[in-house]
């Protein structure tokens, strides 16, 4: 099964480019970057589309948004174009290969201009979200100078913050994203991204006529090694919530936020999905997280990051050892994790294949 993954993002994209040809019936768009990738080579966000054109029920699974997170997603799309799922009448399948294809070559979580493009999905006409409790962070957090050890001193004072502090205030300040400090982690933007502007133009293009769309955005990095947790944020009343638990089971299901004392920020790109489709077209957003190592070692990996991006050589050799510790956070070189990781892999686009194709687009509500 391993067959799926790749060692770079050259080999993933031209993998899943040669995957889908062999196939037959997929059709394909590629969206080039404007800035290259690690080796000076052009990089492309790309599309793939199997189905009728005019599909009301669509299943969507997109990969590479947080861009070292790639290699994953993209083994995942590999094994289901090799699946070929059969297709019931009024149903497509649209696949999305690295939607931050910058971070996927560079090997960097993050965009071009150093935005965790899961938080770029906000109104900025709206005004920029402020997150004091970061701001108290900012120094810690983006040292000028990284200790000879690497993050495990500051991760230390991080854990102790954690102990003293209300775990939403703690994953707001830490995880929930900001919009002051381009040099800073969690960093949102402050307009709309490439990555962000291309996507919506491929909703726009290729989800004109759907009526249902299931989402699934595929990740690495949270949660237990190996285990493939599926994420949504609904309210309890909303249809998909029960919906979803019949064709999962167990699910971490979050109630949307109502209002700025109970959100993490956010800016993610499923919700901006929704908003951006409006109430034309119902979606079904989930993600597809897969757990790697314990969070600390991966919020000390994007510490140390972001230190050799703005003030190291990534050239150097303890720039080349930081950036390959990064990878193995995200992607770890393990069979028996690559395994597990296609296992869950199929087992959900299956199920959720299936649960799309139960569904009605003239009576999308399940009453």
């Amino acid at each position: 099964m391993t067959s799926c993954f790749s060692p770079d993002y050259r080999t993933a994209r031209k993998l899943i480019l040669q995957k889908t040809a062999a196939a037959g019936d997929w059709t394909h768009e590629a969206f080039k970057h404007p800035v290259s990738g690690r080796d000076g080579e052009p990089v492309y966000t790309d599309v793939f589309w199997k189905g009728p054109k005019d599909a009301t029920r669509v299943l969507t699974i997109s990969s590479g948004i947080h861009g070292v997170e790639g290699f994953c997603g993209s083994a995942a799309q590999c094994q289901f174009i090799e699946d070929a799922p059969p297709l019931a009448e009024d149903t497509a399948i649209l696949l999305i290969h690295a939607v931050n294809p910058y971070g996927f070559s560079h090997l960097r979580r993050v965009n071009e201009n150093n935005v965790d493009l899961n938080r770029n999905f906000i109104d900025f006409d709206a005004g920029l979200p402020q997150n004091e409790k970061y701001r108290e962070l900012y120094d810690l957090l983006n040292p000028d100078e990284l200790p000879p050890e690497g993050a495990d001193t500051i991760i230390a004072r991080v854990e102790e913050l954690r102990a003293s502090m209300e775990a939403l205030d703690f994953m707001k300040a830490v995880t929930g994203g900001q919009y002051e400090f381009p040099d800073g982690i969690q960093f949102g933007g402050r307009e709309p991204a490439w990555s962000r502007r291309t996507m919506e133009k491929i909703w726009d293009s290729y989800l004109s006529h759907a009526a249902i769309v299931v989402q699934i955005d595929v990740h690495t990095g949270l949660g237990p090694s190996g285990l493939g947790l599926l994420m949504m944020a609904a309210d309890d009343e909303e249809p998909h919530k029960a919906l979803t638990a019949e064709w999962f089971g167990d699910m971490f299901v979050t109630p949307r936020p109502h209002s700025a004392s109970d959100t993490i920020l956010g800016g993610y790109m499923n919700a901006g999905m929704e908003d951006h489709l409006g109430a034309r077209t119902w979606v079904i957003p989930m993600t597809l997280e897969y757990g790697t190592e314990p969070a600390k070692a991966v919020l000390g990996m994007l510490i140390e990051d972001n230190w050799l991006t703005h003030h190291g050589d990534v050239e150097s050799e303890r720039g080349r050892d930081i950036r390959q510790r990064l990878l193995r956070v995200f992607y770890p070189d393990d069979k028996a994790w690559k395994d597990a990781v296609l296992t869950r892999a199929r087992d959900v686009f299956d199920r959720a294949l299936a649960g799309l194709q139960s569904l009605s687009p003239e009576k999308r509500y399940p009453q």
